[in-house]
């Protein structure tokens, strides 16, 4: 190399120190390397190496070792920096008696990260601004570095194809061939190039165009596809325009089944919400298997540095439903989706083992499911009787439209039921002794509490328009009872928190409800008087 190909990448001259250094730095160090290297422009991003070019996939370079070579491959310069700062990893890259395969992501992914490696939202939460001043807080952020680097480690290679190893993190992943390309799973993540193949491992190289298929338990922080395409702040539908030039309305909310609230249409995107919105998840009390997704706005408190002054009143994005990632034991699925998805969310997922398929039960519910259904490259099932609501144009295919009960192809013993009702094609989904019915049927107050009943007493209500109190017709409810009464359940999981109802007559106390609904409506011929169990 000629002398003057140093001073034409400055960058690599700090980065071949620090491949050189054993120590750990003090997290100044870090921060300020760490935003020298994302300050860089053209020969920080430069594909061609420092020294050789990196070896093609069939070439592998004896007698030399991760820590040899990882700090000459410029394309990966911020990252391999951040490897020399975590004893076990470089540790381990160092020794030739331990193999292998780093992860690493482009410069350009680590560039693009909202959040620095060793920032935590919840260290912010806690502990505020000055969550990483003093011995504790650089003591928090090498924690939340060393995380971040040894996600990206994979203490095996060669690393065969389908094979689920757990990264040194312990998160469980593996890869496929695709198209001739490698994908990490879960994720679907593009391994971009092998920049070099030695001794003890190889290196990886991992990007994609926007970040956005990288969803290894938080390797990056959320990148949305759609991230500028505008959502109405009311029900989180989302459309096929940028924020700066929305629809002159949101057709959801105009419909008489929902509202626009009397401050006018409001609209917003998942980039806004980004900072100001998080998802909860937690598990059902009673079945391990079923967990619950509900979007939540942010407090002051809880907002970053320049926001939280902002109102605590502020509400959650969408209508405040919640989703149902069901781990049946043959592949997760995820009934509902709410409009909001952060890196919380999908590394839950991710967790559980990903998702098979999502199911949505109607349009109101429908929200930012394109997001999802990329984030997690598995299929959506809708109901065809409804199509005159999609809001978005469906370019990879991922809708699988359904006009009738059918199974879940994808998921064995799930099956979408077509019941109609608030909807032509609201759906309800069944999954052994379970019923999931967000709002086509909707759990009353005086359902939950089932000890000595009165007669004329209801479980379930059945409505057209919910927040508008519009009744369905006669029937549409007989109709929703047809479409049920071949499955038997004993538990119905409503589409809001705290709709849960169980008991061994539950799908008895369905039909007592239909009927009294309708009585007292004054329905004296009601075709659903004459059914039975």
């Amino acid at each position: 190399m000629k002398h003057t190909s140093l001073f034409a990448y400055p960058t690599t001259i700090i980065c071949l120190v620090l491949a050189a250094s054993a120590e750990s730095r003090p997290l100044s160090d870090i921060v300020k390397s760490f935003h020298f290297y994302t300050l860089q422009q053209a020969p920080l991003d430069s594909p061609h190496p420092i020294a050789n070019m990196p070896p093609t996939d069939e070439s592998v370079s004896t007698g030399v070792i991760i820590s040899d070579v990882i700090g000459k491959t410029q394309s990966i310069a911020i990252f391999s920096g951040l490897t020399r700062d975590i004893d076990p990893v470089s540790g381990r890259l160092d020794d030739a008696s331990q193999n292998a395969t780093v992860l690493a992501p482009d410069n350009g992914v680590m560039k693009e990260l909202k959040r620095k490696p060793w920032e935590d939202p919840e260290d912010y939460n806690t502990f505020g601004a000055e969550a990483y001043q003093g011995q504790d807080g650089e003591d928090r952020a090498h924690k939340n570095l060393r995380r971040f680097v040894e996600r990206h480690i994979v203490p095996e290679s060669p690393w065969e194809e389908g094979k689920k190893v757990k990264t040194l993190d312990g998160n469980e992943i593996w890869w496929e061939n695709k198209d001739g390309k490698k994908k990490i799973q879960p994720g679907d993540i593009e391994v971009k190039n092998i920049a070099d193949k030695v001794a003890n491992g190889e290196v990886w190289v991992i990007a994609t165009p926007r970040i956005s298929n990288l969803r290894i338990s938080n390797i990056v922080e959320m990148q949305y596809e759609s991230g500028n395409l505008v959502v109405c702040f009311t029900c989180g539908a989302q459309f096929d325009a940028p924020l700066s030039s929305p629809p002159k309305n949101c057709p959801i909310c105009d419909d008489p089944r929902q509202y626009v609230p009397p401050t006018g249409q409001a609209w917003t995107s998942l980039d806004y919400e980004s900072d100001k919105q998080k998802n909860e998840c937690t598990t059902d009390e009673h079945d391990p298997r079923i967990h619950y997704i509900t979007t939540k706005a942010k407090v002051a408190s809880e907002l970053p540095p320049g926001l939280s002054h902002a109102s605590s009143t502020r509400k959650q994005l969408g209508i405040g439903q919640r989703s149902i990632l069901i781990e049946t034991g043959k592949g997760n699925v995820l009934w509902d989706v709410v409009a909001f998805i952060d890196d919380a969310t999908v590394e839950f997922i991710n967790s559980k083992g990903g998702l098979k398929a999502i199911i949505i039960s109607h349009p109101h519910f429908w929200t930012t499911h394109l997001e999802w259904a990329r984030i997690f490259n598995c299929p959506v099932y809708m109901c065809a009787l409804d199509k005159e609501w999609v809001c978005r144009e469906d370019k990879n295919e991922v809708r699988k439209w359904i006009s009738v009960t059918q199974p879940i192809e994808e998921v064995e013993g799930v099956t979408a039921i077509v019941a109609g009702g608030h909807f032509d094609g609201s759906m309800i989904l069944h999954w052994q002794d379970k019923i999931f019915h967000a709002d086509t049927i909707m759990s009353t107050p005086s359902g939950l509490y089932h000890h000595n009943r009165l007669p004329g007493t209801t479980t379930y209500s059945f409505m057209w328009a919910y927040p508008n109190m519009i009744p369905l017709p006669p029937q549409k409810i007989h109709g929703i009872w047809k479409a049920l009464k071949p499955f038997e359940f004993t538990s119905g999981y409503g589409g809001f928190a705290g709709q849960n109802v169980t008991r061994k007559d539950l799908k008895a106390q369905v039909l007592e409800s239909m009927k009294i609904f309708l009585r007292t409506a004054g329905h004296e011929n009601a075709g659903v008087y004459n059914e039975t169990l």
